[in-house]
């Protein structure tokens, strides 16, 4: 279904300034720490970056200098290494796995990629790929890979050109990251915690990169599963076997000596010094990924905070992407416990409903467990990080067509608003004091959702530009954007039909933006067994924020999902 032509026309307003001016306008040019503001930046995921191993975001598919692909060699070290070290009693699977490796391995006797392993491995015994745990699938990849090294034998690392970006959006939300840090302190500093990634050190050099502002000191922090163990209970000697038992990772030691150096040291000075540290700095940016690994550096096996947790709930400034945006839901509000969402598709989500349990392995194809799906929508009842307490969050959102999970979540667990991100699209969440307001900066929108009852309520689609006043009756596009609204347009009315497979893709966001445009006030939609209604109320209003295929803004548009 393409509702709407995607059109060329590019918003000319810049995101950054529309939002600096505001920011000014309500707090005032000398706004620092001790004044208590804080500001979050939580981003939709796909923040579209140019790096030696992402070309494809580069101008002109420009290729930056730098490591390009992680490398892995088949060769009888590793091979033995895998024989003796298996990480499981499953003597079957480790049988079948050498034979199938040493086939592999008699085809590409030199440096092979992961994509170039798999795809043989299933040529070769698809089945067997399947039945390995995680465990025993992520010490065959970890075993495999080999060091990538400069001709000097020094670590080659990924390298982040940002000023060749292709995607202007994405500069919007670093530049406002950057003069974020730089306005509320006179000695900028961040930390990227890379948690959200099985593999921690190796995003670490993205972060690294994407961090490089001219003017702020920016460092990867060694916040990982292993170090938050082995620090609280005194057992940095052991980090080695920590990373395996509480990440599930193997052989970093050798791939990235440095950035588990860097480790050791950290948690060699213990606690206190880990606190300062977070202390010192003015941001925190968590990493996309999987916000249940992230989640194990906050808290414990308890579900107790870490040490260090209430200094980064501090800082004046948290940035996060897809997972490390979601996992700032939590703490309490109105409505009790914030949960934070850890999995699911709307399809799924109107079948099954919500489940409170830990989210199915990424490997899992069908069947999960007790009752779950590979789609099943599962959450974490205590919530995250809690930096963000107005409703739960969510990432990929109109992309990965994820209203109807965030909508049931909401009804599940008694919450009454959910907010939605797109992809490189940031909501801007500002307090000073008893002020807050939200804005939304980047390429497409925030969709926010209220839940009246099981599968009905009212969404609203705030575009970039657009301000949101935050009071005690709730979030409403605030007068400046409805005052600066565009004339509206002289568009086609939206055909007389049911539109189908509407859960799919963005197709809700281009049905939603089509009313929003043509004014209409009533359309309907369906998804195999299920019937949406979308209708205009006394308090639906549509208003043009800008010129982009997402630029018109809508309030309170309610929704009922019915199966027939």
């Amino acid at each position: 279904m393409n509702i709407l032509k995607e059109q060329k026309t590019k918003y000319q307003t810049s995101a950054f300034s529309l939002v600096f001016s505001l920011f000014f306008a309500s707090f005032g040019s000398k706004v620092y720490a001790n004044d208590q503001q804080q500001t979050l930046v939580l981003v939709g995921g796909a923040l579209t970056t140019c790096s030696s191993m992402s070309p494809k975001n580069c101008l002109s598919n420009k290729q930056i200098s730098g490591k390009q692909n992680n490398q892995y060699r088949l060769n009888n070290d590793a091979l033995s290494e895998i024989k003796t070290n298996w990480p499981t009693k499953n003597k079957k699977n480790r049988q079948q796995t050498l034979k199938v490796l040493a086939q592999i391995a008699r085809q590409n006797s030199g440096v092979i990629t992961k994509r170039d392993i798999l795809w043989a491995w299933r040529d070769l015994d698809n089945k067997l790929l399947n039945e390995l745990t995680d465990s025993e699938y992520n010490f065959v990849i970890d075993s495999l890979e080999v060091a990538v090294l400069n001709t000097d034998s020094t670590r080659q690392k990924e390298q982040v050109s940002t000023s060749d970006n292709n995607e202007s959006a994405a500069n919007d939300i670093l530049d406002f990251v950057a003069a974020s840090l730089k306005t509320t302190t006179k000695s900028p500093a961040i930390l990227a915690v890379t948690a959200s990634s099985r593999d921690p050190y190796e995003s670490a050099d993205f972060y690294e990169g994407l961090l490089n502002f001219n003017g702020v000191e920016s460092s990867w922090l060694p916040l990982t599963p292993a170090l938050a163990k082995a620090i609280t209970s005194k057992q940095c000697e052991s980090l080695n076997s920590l990373r395996t038992d509480f990440m599930g990772v193997f052989n970093r030691e050798a791939i990235y000596p440095d950035r588990t150096k860097a480790e050791k040291a950290l948690c060699d000075k213990g606690v206190d010094h880990l606190v300062e540290l977070i202390e010192n700095a003015t941001g925190i940016m968590f990493n996309g990924g999987d916000q249940s690994l992230t989640r194990k550096v906050l808290f414990d096996e308890e579900g107790k905070q870490y040490p260090w947790t209430r200094a980064i709930l501090q800082r004046p400034l948290l940035v996060g992407t897809s997972a490390g945006t979601a996992v700032q839901s939590g703490g309490k509000n109105a409505y009790g416990s914030v949960p934070m969402i850890t999995n699911g598709t709307s399809l799924a989500a109107l079948r099954e409903g919500a489940f409170a349990v830990s989210p199915p392995s990424e490997r899992c194809d069908k069947k999960c467990g007790d009752k779950l799906s590979a789609d099943s929508l599962t959450y974490e009842k205590q919530g995250g990080l809690g930096s963000f307490t107005y409703g739960v969050l969510d990432t990929h959102f109109s992309e990965r067509n994820r209203t109807m999970r965030l909508a049931r979540l909401l009804a599940d667990t008694e919450q009454k608003h959910g907010f939605g991100i797109d992809e490189t699209t940031a909501l801007v969440s500002i307090r000073a004091g008893k002020t807050s307001l939200m804005t939304v900066i980047g390429k497409s929108g925030v969709v926010h959702v209220q839940s009246d009852a099981k599968n009905s309520g009212a969404i609203s689609y705030w575009p970039a530009g657009a301000v949101i006043d935050v009071t005690k009756d709730g979030f409403n596009l605030a007068k400046r954007t409805v005052d600066n609204a565009l004339p509206n347009i002289k568009i086609p009315p939206l055909p007389m039909q049911r539109f189908g497979t509407i859960f799919s893709d963005a197709k809700l966001r281009s049905l939603v933006q089509a009313m929003c445009l043509t004014q209409e006030q009533q359309a309907v939609a369906q998804h195999d067994e299920f019937l949406l209604d979308l209708n205009a109320t006394d308090n639906t209003h549509y208003y043009r924020v800008n010129t982009s295929s997402t630029g018109c803004a809508v309030e309170n548009l309610a929704f009922k999902v019915k199966t027939f």
